[in-house]
């Protein structure tokens, strides 16, 4: 009996489930290995944010397709991995062996200059699951008066787009809560087209959005923006920050042994396979294609 573990509930997952439940190899059995028995979508995030979809309509449940290919569900987040020995570690300490190992943990939002804010401050866009929790509680907090200043940092379109949801909200809610959005120097939406970016900026305005080019770190009293245009050095307060501000490596992948790129994530090939390890695969966040324009990005993380 060969093992196959699933460690993560992501998108390339549920192909995985999809095909096993379709045909089942004979002596295989899978372990999904997820800490949630839901899978959160984080295109339909903003939509949720402004009002246009309940909760429930941006998660997958995974229960009925782990149950449907046969497979076991370990509710579980993984914490170390021994890819010479083919045993993962989860955050109880359970240890499991595999003989073919499947990531699809996604990553964490890089927050490593923000991290000094006020406790209860910080709201980083990932874990998904966690801000879907969180932000009703902020939007709340926003119509009994208790949050005036929401800031989101992050100048791509993930911080477009959740400036514009807390907008929306705010605006449903009646709620007069000032906005911001901290874009790096360099500007807004890089890589767009020129034309993409005028028309946001005017967009921001008409939400009452104040667009600020700095480089954002987190203090006690706020965000500090540095090398902002009007001022070298200001600080922006703030009852909530929203972090958009890219993603990095689960710290546990470089104690692995499995080959990462200098920012850690796995490298893997054309199928996805690990280029040190080939029993084990890695898709979506997690990993680095050397495939030439296959940039890290969540286009081609779904499509794995």
């Amino acid at each position: 009996m060969k093992r196959l573990l699933l460690v993560g509930g992501g998108h390339a997952q549920l192909a995985v489930l999809r095909a096993l439940a379709r045909q089942r190899p004979r002596g295989v059995e899978t372990v999904l290995l997820t800490p949630s028995p839901w899978q959160w979508y984080s295109g339909m995030l903003p939509g949720w944010m402004a009002g246009h979809y309940r909760a429930e309509d941006c998660r997958i449940d995974l229960r009925p397709l782990t149950a449907a290919a046969g497979a076991r569900l370990c509710l579980a987040s993984a914490t170390a991995l021994d890819a010479d020995r083919r045993v993962l570690q989860d955050d109880s300490g359970a240890l499991h062996a595999f003989d073919l190992l499947s990531l699809d943990v996604g990553s964490l939002t890089d927050t490593r200059t923000l991290d000094t804010l006020p406790a209860g401050t910080l709201l980083p866009v990932k874990p998904l699951e966690t801000f879907f929790s969180v932000w009703p509680q902020r939007l709340a907090a926003a119509r009994a008066g208790e949050l005036r200043r929401l800031a989101v940092v992050g100048g791509g379109a993930a911080g477009v787009e959740l400036v514009l949801a807390a907008a929306d909200a705010f605006r449903g809610a009646d709620c007069p809560v000032a906005l911001a959005l901290v874009a790096p120097p360099g500007g807004l939406l890089a890589g767009h087209a020129e034309g993409v970016r005028r028309r946001v900026e005017r967009r921001l305005a008409q939400a009452g959005v104040t667009l600020h080019f700095a480089r954002a770190r987190g203090t006690r009293a706020g965000l500090e923006l540095v090398g902002a245009a009007a001022d070298p050095t200001s600080v922006l307060p703030a009852d909530c920050v929203i972090a958009a501000t890219g993603a990095r490596a689960l710290p546990w992948l470089q104690t692995s042994g499995l080959a990462c790129d200098a920012e850690g994530w796995v490298t893997v090939d054309a199928s996805h396979r690990s280029r040190s390890h080939p029993a084990i695969h890695a898709a979506g966040a997690v990993c680095a294609r050397d495939t030439p324009g296959f940039a890290r990005s969540g286009v081609h993380a779904v499509h794995a």
